[in-house]
């Protein structure tokens, strides 16, 4: 039979009585009441409970609640006596045992003496050493972390250690139980071995402390952190040899008090290797126990690696990584990494003989959350939607309503950096919250449980906008950036806009949000990822009606898409339409500034296309707005794209001297300080690039070289793609390359390539691929790139990717020539003149010219010299060199003057007339003194060698009058009629 105040417990007969009387109870509330009583004061686990009561059943935690309120009911004025310990589970106060014993027992102690300290307890040695010296020039030191982190294993320790320095045994008081101030008054007596009479108070707790020097441990004084620091501050005051070493998730906040913040172990870095993962305590403690109960774990490298990233992702809290290592027995390391966003489920199954708060990470928070106030509680949860560092400006903006004010913020954001739940920082004077991972899961179960995530979640996506845009204002101003804030709202802001798109979101608030997004990744460099999410708020955009977003909000989507294609993975018409879109909707609403930047858009677009003549249209169209609206930098960079268009054309003379002008106007504007927006690439860039590609042209390699040195410069480390990738691949590697320097090209391949993966620029790594071809001609591997060429040139082509890429086409025309596959090469080289003709960009034409003289002459030796075909195809080439040359003389565009001149003095040398080829070479070379370092010009000067020494004579024509006359005969021997350069090489192409 056992008692508990007036009610008699039978359990063999299963019956309840009260003063001899029967009593009716139901089944399961029997079954809840004799757990309860026969556990002996000890408390009972909801989970407990749940297994006993209703064994191999999953049913719903309240039907406890149901049957302990029908049970509290019958025990009436005795229904107190059975405590709910919130988060924890349940406990008898007072249990009387069989009635026949003559004999009561004493009521449940919630003290006990110092329990045994952990062997070995991980990374907690120098924290020991500082507790220890900290204890004789302190009263009271609190020891204060959050849950989980080890504060009762580190105070026992450190007990264990400094025992010896007192005269009394250690006394120590677990807290958990306790509920009143007179609960820890008797239990802090009982511990130290006093008598109390009842009811206690603190006075006479005070005068019971002898003078002599005596440690007391408080264990878990949080949830009565009030009634602790009480008692704490009357009976140090009265014994000043006494000394106090409390637990708690917050400071007591009393004069004595020392504050001693546990930290948690520490981990390893992200790409830290397996010897400093090993050196981490976190790590340390995570073998300890998965060995203990497996054995052999982390002995792999990247399990061990695994094992890195979960105590990392755990915020090394020793109890988390505990539970996390107990799991490795059932799911393995990565089983257990990969479940990390599931861990209030997984993370359970701790010491049976821990405290019931310690054996779940729920449990543990559980136990925080439980001494929350109402207003505290929402902040909590509503503070789960930030990932990372947030200001309290941000909290507010996401946290705070009609009944939250800023005030309950300010109280509640308090309470919860002193229970140790919300970390705080100081960057300066600007304070940085912060919670971990684990009590942001925990905090994102309360948020969803309440019903808020989707109201929060709008919330912080329209502060977060908001805030994209605030920072590119200021970027814009100042030309500053704070990285760690702008990354951590990236952060914010990628998981905000992930909800928004998701079927449970909102799109309009994605579309929102996405268009400053996405010109911040713009502006971080991150093409890939804002292609990507421009796709999305596009896709979007287009299933709104009309007008449901701002149409600023709308532009600014489409051209940042816009302006991703061309590098990731096009297709490039697509980025033109989107730009016409956006400079429609700027004109429809007056945007002038957007106007502007969708022409520039444009432009650059028809860059990438090939289109020359309409790029010159385009920056026409850009010229007159800003002559009319323009700001100094846009009427800048109308000149500019004016002139870079020429030079694209052909006109390198006119283009040099207006890109030498707006390099200067360039130079002066930001010396002014003025804004220059925000380009996917430099202008700088393109201006000084041009320069220097015009310079090699016209023979100048020097002024080239520094040119291209004054781009490299110009790239700044923060912003650095796409300008870097756009530059080498524009311009430092086909100049190097063109100039014969192979090691320096290479190098450089090497670097765009790994660029453009690691960016995901997709056609700038099938152009640099088309580079590297490129090079491994040059050194005689024409089998390994002619593949690569094709292959990557299809690619590009297939996205409308054309830029630059004509001399690729040749380069491949004339390894099709050297392996004999001549109709191949004419092919490729009629489209390529086609798509020049029809799109003006002549600046390539003249050795596409060249190239089909190479074709014709190739064929040519296919026949016999006395065959008529032979004479056709002979003529053919000559015509192609002359129109190459006569093109590039018109340009001024000397290297490809020098490349026709030594094709066609090679030819001419074929048919036995060095002479002529001296006259026609020999000028040119002594012209192009300073372009003698380059390949080309090397070539030129050893052929020029070789003429001399067969003529016998240094050149006897005095110009090249007479070799057109001599291709006119041979023509007229064919009876081929020389008719110009493009019907000659379609007859040739046609052969």
């Amino acid at each position: 039979m056992i008692e508990i105040g007036s009610f008699q417990i039978d359990l063999d007969m299963r019956t309840l009585r009260k003063n001899g009387e029967a009593v009716p109870v139901g089944s399961r509330a029997f079954d809840i009441l004799a757990v309860v009583a026969t556990a002996a004061g000890r408390l009972v686990t909801k989970d407990e409970l749940m297994d006993t009561v209703w064994p191999n059943t999953v049913v719903e935690e309240n039907n406890v609640q149901v049957h302990l309120s029908a049970l509290r009911k019958i025990l009436g004025p005795d229904r107190d006596l059975i405590l709910t310990v919130p988060g924890r589970g349940y406990q008898l106060l007072q249990r009387r045992k069989n009635a026949s014993t003559a004999q009561f027992a004493a009521p449940v102690s919630n003290a006990r003496s110092l329990p045994p300290s952990r062997s070995g307890l991980q990374g907690r040695d120098n924290a020991v050493r500082q507790i220890r010296a900290m204890l004789p020039q302190t009263h009271v030191l609190t020891l204060v972390g959050a849950g989980g982190i080890g504060k009762t294993s580190l105070a026992i320790e450190a007990a264990q250690h400094t025992a010896g320095d007192f005269n009394e045994p250690v006394s120590f008081v677990e807290l958990a139980t306790l509920r009143t101030e007179g609960d820890v008054l008797r239990a802090i007596a009982e511990a130290s071995g006093l008598d109390l009479p009842e009811p206690p108070t603190v006075a006479q707790l005070a005068t019971r402390f002898d003078r002599q020097l005596r440690l007391l441990v408080l264990d878990n004084a949080e949830h009565v952190i009030g009634a602790i620091a009480t008692v704490v501050d009357a009976i140090v005051a009265g014994n000043d040899l006494l000394r106090v070493l409390v637990t708690s998730r917050e400071p007591l906040r009393i004069l004595p008090e020392a504050i001693f913040r546990v930290d948690p172990l520490d981990v390893p870095l992200p790409q830290a290797g397996a010897a400093d993962i090993l050196l981490c305590s976190a790590v340390k403690l995570f073998l300890e126990r998965a060995n203990s109960l497996q054995g052999a774990i982390g002995a792999d490298p990247e399990e061990l690696r695994l094992v890195g990233e979960i105590c990392r992702r755990l915020d090394g809290i020793p109890l988390a990584i505990e539970l996390a290592a107990a799991r490795v027995v059932a799911l393995g390391v990565e089983g257990v990494y990969r479940r990390l966003d599931d861990r209030m489920a997984i993370l359970a199954g701790g010491y049976r003989t821990a405290l019931p708060r310690h054996q779940t990470l729920r449990a543990t928070f559980d136990w925080s959350f439980a001494i929350l106030d109402t207003d505290t509680r929402t902040l909590f949860r509503r503070l789960a939607i930030f990932g990372g560092s947030f200001t309290f400006e941000a909290m507010c903006a996401v946290a705070c309503d009609s009944e939250h004010s800023v005030a309950n913020a300010i109280s509640a954001i308090t309470e919860l950096v002193a229970k140790s739940l919300v970390n705080v920082e100081f960057d300066g004077p600007v304070a940085k919250y912060r919670l971990t991972e684990s009590t942001r899961a925990y905090a994102l179960e309360k948020l969803v449980a309440e019903g808020e995530l989707q109201a929060i979640t709008s919330r912080n996506a329209r502060h977060l906008s908001s805030c994209f845009q605030a920072q590119t204002d200021e970027t814009r101003r100042n030309h500053a950036t704070h990285p760690q804030d702008r990354q951590q709202t990236l952060d914010d802001a990628r998981v905000a806009c992930d909800w928004a798109f998701s079927p449970n979101g909102d799109a309009r608030v994605g579309v929102e949000l996405a268009s400053n997004l996405v010109t911040a990744l713009l502006d971080a460099g991150l093409i890939e990822e804002c292609c990507t999410r421009a796709t999305q708020a596009v896709d979007a955009l287009d299933a709104l009606p009309a007008g449901a977003v701002e149409t600023a909000s709308d532009m600014r989507v489409r051209a940042a898409l816009a302006s991703a294609l061309p590098y990731v993975c096009g297709p490039v018409p697509k980025a033109a339409q989107l730009w016409r879109d956006v400079r429609a909707r700027a004109a429809a609403t007056g945007d002038q500034a957007f106007q502007a930047h969708a022409l520039w858009g444009l432009w650059n677009t028809m860059l990438s296309l090939g289109n020359i003549d309409e790029s010159i249209n385009v920056a026409k169209q850009f010229q007159q707005l800003a002559a009319q609206h323009g700001t100094p930098w846009q009427k800048i960079l109308a000149d500019q794209i004016g002139a870079i268009s020429q030079h694209c054309h052909g006109e390198h003379a006119q283009a040099k001297a207006g890109l030498e002008r707006v390099s200067q106007r360039i130079v002066q504007l930001r010396r002014d300080a003025q804004s220059d927006g925000c380009f996917t690439v430099d202008p700088a860039v393109y201006c000084n690039g041009t320069l220097g590609r015009i310079a090699w042209l016209q023979g100048d390699p020097d002024a080239a070289t520094a040119l291209i040195d004054t781009v490299l410069e110009t790239i700044r480390p923060d912003t650095l793609e796409p300008s870097l990738t756009h530059v080498l691949g524009a311009t430092v590697i086909p100049f190097a390359l063109m100039s014969g320097d192979l090691a320096r090209g290479s190098r450089y391949i090497d670097i765009m390539r790994s660029q453009a993966a690691l960016h995901g620029f997709t056609n700038w790594l099938d152009y640099c691929d088309c580079l590297a071809a490129c090079r491994d001609i040059l050194e005689g591997r024409v089998g390994q790139a002619l593949p690569v060429l094709e292959t990557r040139l299809d690619a590009l082509m297939s996205r409308g990717f054309r830029r630059l890429i004509t001399p690729f086409i040749v380069a491949y025309a004339e390894a099709l020539i050297d392996q004999g596959r001549i109709t191949e090469a004419t092919t490729r080289l009629n489209d390529a003149r086609d798509f020049c003709r029809s799109n003006g960009e002549l600046f390539f034409l003249p050795e596409v010219l060249r190239a089909f003289g190479v074709a014709a002459q190739a064929e040519a030796a296919q026949h016999a010299k006395t065959s008529d075909a032979h004479v056709a195809k002979i003529a053919s080439a000559f015509a192609c060199f002359s129109d190459a040359l006569q093109l590039a003389r018109e340009q001024g565009a000397k290297m490809w003057e020098l490349r026709a001149s030594t094709a066609m003095a090679r030819l001419l040398d074929a048919q036995d007339r060095a002479k002529e080829a001296v006259a026609i070479l020999a000028p040119l070379v002594a012209e192009l003194q300073r372009a003698a370092r380059t390949s080309d010009a090397k070539a030129a000067q050893v052929l020029l060698g070789k003429l001399r020494k067969r003529s016998g004579k240094n050149g006897t024509m005095n110009n090249a009058k007479s070799v057109v006359k001599t291709v006119r005969k041979a023509a007229g021997k064919s009876g081929e009629k020389i008719r110009g350069a493009h019907d000659v090489t379609s007859s040739s192409a046609s052969s």
